[in-house]
């Protein structure tokens, strides 16, 4: 699933380099308040930024971000270490499970998985699979209990833009960050007068026992993960398009709220990233599975 593009700071015209973690007059603002000059969302710097109102949404907003960056790089992780593990399985090499680069990767595992099964099986014959299907279960109010900062139908996910808008987005991706998961089964099978290399289905049928169920499980979790990510990428075009006289309205700390939002821009290029690879990762799973 694709989403709309992250628009930059540039109405913070007076913070200049925003997106390159730097601010005017080095890494402080007046008061003594952290700058957050490393460029990461840190929703407790900024002094006491939280103790108006609108503060208290943006902070809940910044820890939301906060958990769901962490969240997204975990699931990526979880996606690549499954990959790795199947491509072990089918006596792939090294040179073909190097890198960094999550997607390559599991592309290659799926596309050595497939040959297997082309050389291995006999025409149109295919895998013995039983399925049974995990889940995840959403609790929107625990999600909104989490939303410090953000009451009433807001916190709920009926805010509109604006500062209900950042605590709709809190709130939806607290209880999806929280989904209770419960884990797929699968049990694979080929009969011996299906097989024409055995070594080869024996290789896939363990690659898809030790990887397809985890990245089954990411597939389910992604799918609440998506809708959250969705609404607070509107929140924080909503956030930026507010501009300057939003941030100078924290006074002393508006600088560094400067910096928080920028972080949070930054950071969106990373969740949406990691989002695409474990959407497309676990569709693969899903379609071994199917097919």
């Amino acid at each position: 699933m694709r989403f709309g593009s992250i628009f930059l700071l540039a109405s913070l015209s007076a913070c200049s380099h925003l997106g390159g973690h730097s601010v005017p007059g080095g890494g402080s603002v007046p008061g003594g308040v952290p700058g957050g000059s490393s460029g990461e969302v840190d929703p407790d710097t900024c002094g006491n930024y939280a103790a108006q109102d609108a503060g208290m949404k943006l902070k809940a907003f910044l820890t939301a971000t906060k958990s769901l960056d962490a969240t997204m790089v975990e699931t990526v992780k979880v996606v690549k270490e499954s990959c790795l593990t199947m491509g072990h399985e089918l006596a792939m090499s090294d040179a073909d499970l190097g890198g960094d680069d999550t997607k390559k990767i599991c592309d290659a595992v799926f596309a050595k998985f497939q040959d297997n099964l082309k050389v291995g099986l006999k025409a149109g014959a295919k895998l013995a699979i039983k399925y049974t299907p995990g889940k995840c279960t959403v609790d929107a109010s625990a999600g909104a209990s989490a939303s410090g900062g953000c009451a009433g139908g807001a916190s709920a996910g009926t805010g509109g833009g604006g500062a209900g808008g950042q605590c709709q987005a809190a709130a939806q991706v607290n209880a999806s960050v929280n989904a209770q998961c419960t884990p797929p089964e699968l049990t694979v099978d080929a009969g011996a007068k299906i097989v024409v290399d055995k070594s080869k289905i024996d290789a896939d049928i363990a690659a898809m026992k030790d990887g397809i169920p985890k990245l089954l499980s990411v597939s389910y979790r992604m799918q609440p993960l998506q809708a959250a990510v969705q609404t607070w990428v509107a929140s924080l075009k909503d956030l930026q398009a507010m501009g300057p006289k939003f941030v100078q309205s924290f006074g002393d700390q508006a600088m560094c709220i400067s910096g928080q939002i920028a972080a949070a821009a930054n950071a969106s290029t990373r969740i949406q990233a990691n989002v695409s690879v474990s959407v497309s990762v676990s569709a693969s799973a899903s379609g071994s599975v199917g097919g």
